[in-house]
């Protein structure tokens, strides 16, 4: 209770904000956003905790509870969700969201991807997070942890450990340590230097799912048309690393670059 406490003030929520929490629970965390924010939308799928919820938290006028799976996909929001939060923020002229959540830890990756690759206006996350994401999340190249997800938040975010939470501060407690997270979004952050995202995507996933592979190897698996394997080698090359290199050791500059490169080749076509 005592962190809970303290969550609205890590996200420095006011009377302005609209907030997106995600795993409404009996809604202990609900309540607090409530009381500091403008309007609260709250998601859980879970039919039982979704009917108690709605009685906890029925005399909160600007609390909004969905009964839904945030995910519709592994690599997709459900579409009801943002459409039912845009249209509010437009008819109450808000420009900006913060999500504020204990996120369910099976689906933080795809959750934290999808939020930071989606057109929610998100300013702002505060997240409990398994402390296993959060190592993921601030990764750096050539470590084990360093992967997509590490990529992806370092495109677009800033990521700030609030505090980390051992398994004692839970009840009923956990097997695994925690953590409280701030992850401030600045989608602009790379504004300008990536031509097609999706081609920049495919370069990610093919390099992070052949990790063990020479970077050479894992790029030869896409089969682009005008990017022969001799123009790849040549790419590597004008990059000053040598080919046997494996991808998880390149920093966000040096993948850009590389994704750059190859998208110009394989326009030429």
């Amino acid at each position: 209770q005592n962190i809970l406490l303290r969550i609205p003030d890590m996200a420095d929520l006011n009377e302005n904000d609209v907030v997106l929490e995600i795993g409404t629970g009996t809604g202990g965390l609900t309540r607090l956003l409530a009381a500091c924010a403008k309007q609260v939308f709250t998601v859980e799928v879970d039919k039982k905790l979704y009917e108690l919820s709605s009685d906890i938290l029925k005399l909160y006028k600007n609390v909004t509870l969905i009964h839904a799976d945030i995910l519709k996909t592994k690599h997709e929001i459900n579409p009801e969700i943002p459409s039912l939060i845009r249209n509010w923020l437009k008819e109450h002229n808000q420009s900006h969201l913060k999500v504020v959540s204990n996120l369910p830890y099976n689906i933080s990756t795809p959750v934290i991807i999808n939020l930071l690759e989606g057109d929610l206006p998100i300013s702002l996350m505060v997240l409990m997070l398994q402390n296993e994401i959060t190592e993921r999340l601030m990764a750096v190249p050539g470590t084990r942890e360093y992967g997509v997800l590490s990529i992806i938040t370092w495109l677009f975010s800033e990521v700030q450990v609030m505090k980390k939470l051992s398994p004692e501060s839970f009840w009923p407690r956990p097997d695994v340590h925690s953590a409280l997270v701030k992850i401030r979004v600045n989608r602009e952050k790379f504004a300008g230097r990536i031509t097609d995202y999706r081609f920049f995507k495919k370069i990610v996933y093919a390099i992070y799912t052949s990790r063990r592979k020479t970077l050479l190897n894992s790029l030869g698996g896409l089969n682009l048309p005008g990017v022969s394997r001799d123009c790849m080698k040549g790419i590597i090359s004008n990059m000053h690393l040598d080919e046997r290199v494996r991808g998880e050791v390149l920093n966000l500059d040096q993948l850009i670059s590389l994704s750059e490169a190859m998208h110009t080749f394989s326009q030429k076509t």
